[in-house]
């Protein structure tokens, strides 16, 4: 079941990438240059599903156990994945950028619905006061929704997909969740290619409800 959850989540990946990608292209918004705001916020959540993939990649490159104890160690800091000496790099200072959670991967260029029903952009505090324009300025019919993200996280497994907790603490349940089944024989990894999202163009309408090809 989770290995087929991680096909699953990648799968949504590659949507979510893709649908910021067009969007970014459309509104011409991008985020500040060495702006690393949002990664050392101790207030970024997500759910255990969304940490699903990066942790079966942190077991078959052996960083799994390293990381445990790390975090059990530092608990209540930044994200843990956060390395200031990759500052400037592709990541920005991600040490895991290619296996970031959905939070990670929308937060800046999505956007939710007013009660009017009115997409409008999630404009985070730092691009706000940089770009010193306002929210309806950037609008565009190709903006992600976070919602419709969420939706689509929670419908493939509600129990690990509906909860949000600090991202530290939802990536340390993957961790230990996918090495109790390690442990058990549920699971045996070994190590292989995984194809990680990319900005490859993908043309589809989103749909929450769709499975993964």
């Amino acid at each position: 079941m989770l290995l087929e959850l991680e096909k699953q989540v990648l799968e949504l990946y590659r949507k979510a990438d893709s649908a910021v990608s067009r969007y970014r292209s459309a509104a011409g918004l991008f985020c500040p240059t060495g702006c690393v705001e949002c990664c050392r916020s101790k207030k970024v959540e997500a759910t255990v599903l969304e940490m699903v993939p990066l942790a079966f990649h942190l077991f078959r490159t052996n960083q799994a156990e390293l990381l445990i104890k790390r975090m059990e160690r530092e608990e209540g800091v930044e994200c843990i994945l956060f390395r200031a000496d990759l500052l400037g790099s592709l990541g920005g200072g991600c040490s895991q950028y290619s296996h970031r959670a959905l939070v990670c991967r929308l937060f800046g260029f999505a956007g939710n619905n007013d009660r009017n029903g009115v997409a409008r952009l999630a404009l985070c505090r730092v691009m706000r006061e940089s770009l010193k324009r306002e929210n309806d300025r950037f609008e565009s019919p190709y903006l992600p929704i976070f919602q419709m993200y969420g939706l689509a996280i929670t419908a493939l497994h509600p129990s690990l997909g509906a909860r949000r907790l600090p991202i530290n603490q939802a990536l340390l349940q993957a961790l230990l969740k996918i090495g109790l089944a390690i442990d058990l024989g549920e699971l045996c990894l070994t190590p292989k290619n995984i194809d990680f999202p990319d900005d490859t163009p993908d043309t589809r309408p989103f749909s929450p409800n769709r499975r993964a090809a």
